[in-house]
């Protein structure tokens, strides 16, 4: 693939833009506004984690107006990603062929729509279906990443765009479980309102995107054949390491996932810990995770020393979850949340796998993207419901947290298995 060649030479800047020469006959220009563009997307999408994410926050308040066991609050922690883990391949390969601009402002606005819905919700099934049309809005803005991150950056920087979402990941996310409490503080525990703000958001973001994003075309990609039809999805599941990387998301997910739903309640009945401090807590690891992650993600390619990387942070953050749901003491719990942030690193590691699959083109870098971010809908599901289904079963949420805390020895597989070297 021609595109790939940009790794054999070097660019030369002029005027606010970068030249890859990837051949006599074929230069390809990268304005620096693809730091724009891409900037907004990202920062789009993560909003859309920040709202899934911050659900434990509103949790008691919902449960306690609606009256729901905890199986139905698992059922609600993982509704959102039903869609991404049963539409993600055909949303993927639909939509691939679509203008990333307006798949992405038309994604935003059905977000916008679902919290409106969700705010709305007299029954539990209604705030259900609120939150899984939420999840499918969320999935088929994924092709969208990747086609705006093929059009405007060579392979090589490709690490540099997930480090940024890494970035992004936290400050937002991290954010908004500091500013969830805070927003349900001052509507005096109004989660319905709290989520009327959350629409508010989206569709401002909304209107950001629509006036800057932009699409460009790709000349490298005009000389590739494109694939067509189920060809496009079975070569894009063909390959070896994309399976291994998100089967590594999966798992390391599962117990993120676990932890945002019912941490928050654990530390209010367990330790007396309040919604404000807990949000605080899983907080300041999600920014860590967000920020130091883009420096050991690099840090981890550039030495070529990814497989070393993923297996210390798996082990890392199987030690910090367990840590977290043993102690209540507040000093300790933020330390622990610290360094479970900085084995959030993985996470830029992992997600970079598609972009540098041998032979993937366009379209199957679509697929595989998208295939890649529903292993995490996999993983963030089945927390929720798992963790709800053992504190019922056996009668103690410490316990089952406990136990979830462990599935993120899929990264320690993953490191073990996945073929770095071959890929660069």
């Amino acid at each position: 693939m021609i595109c790939h060649a940009v790794n054999e030479s070097q660019p030369r800047s002029y005027r606010g833009r970068t030249q890859i020469v990837l051949s006599p006959e074929s230069p390809l220009t990268y304005s620096r506004y693809r730091w724009a563009v891409i900037g907004i997307w990202l920062f789009s999408s993560v909003s859309s984690f920040m709202v899934l994410n911050t659900l434990g926050i509103l949790l008691p308040a919902i449960s306690t107006d609606l009256s729901l066991s905890p199986s139905q609050q698992g059922l609600l922690g993982s509704a959102s990603h039903w869609g991404n883990i049963t539409l993600a391949i055909p949303l993927s390969w639909a939509t691939s062929r679509l203008s990333p601009k307006w798949l992405t402002a038309a994604t935003l606005m059905m977000a916008t729509g679902c919290l409106f819905l969700q705010s709305w919700a007299p029954v539990f099934i209604v705030l259900l279906a609120g939150r899984l049309l939420f999840g499918i809005s969320n999935i088929a803005q994924m092709p969208a990443r990747a086609l705006l991150t093929r059009q405007w950056f060579p392979p090589r920087e490709v690490i540099y765009v997930n480090g940024l979402s890494n970035v992004f990941f936290g400050l937002v996310v991290g954010g908004g479980l500091v500013m969830a409490p805070v927003i349900l503080d001052l509507t005096n525990g109004d989660w319905r309102m709290t989520l009327r703000i959350f629409g508010l958001y989206f569709a401002a973001i909304t209107v950001l995107w629509m006036v800057l994003g932009k699409d460009r075309a790709n000349e490298a990609d005009s000389e590739l054949a494109l694939t067509q039809g189920l060809d496009v999805v079975k070569g894009a599941l063909a390959h070896r390491d994309l399976w291994i990387g998100g089967l590594g998301f999966a798992g390391a997910t599962m117990a993120f996932g676990a932890f945002l739903a019912f941490y928050p309640t654990l530390m209010l009945q367990e330790y007396d810990i309040s919604l404000r401090l807990s949000g605080g807590i899983l907080a300041l690891g999600v920014i860590v995770g967000g920020i130091g992650g883009m420096a050991i993600a690099w840090a981890a390619s550039t030495t070529g020393q990814e497989k070393n990387f993923l297996q210390v942070l798996g082990l890392l953050m199987i030690g910090t979850n367990l840590g977290m749901v043993l102690t209540g003491s507040v000093p300790a719990l933020f330390v622990l949340s610290f360094f479970n942030g900085v084995a959030w690193a993985f996470f830029p590691i992992l997600v970079t796998v598609p972009f540098h699959l041998p032979g993937i083109r366009p379209r199957e870098l679509a697929v595989a993207f998208a295939f890649t971010m529903m292993m995490t809908s996999v993983g963030t599901s089945l927390g929720p419901l798992i963790t709800g289904f053992l504190q019922e079963t056996l009668n103690d949420l410490k316990m089952a947290l406990f136990l979830v805390s462990f599935t993120s020895v899929s990264l320690i597989l993953a490191g073990s298995m996945l073929r770095f070297r071959t890929q660069r």
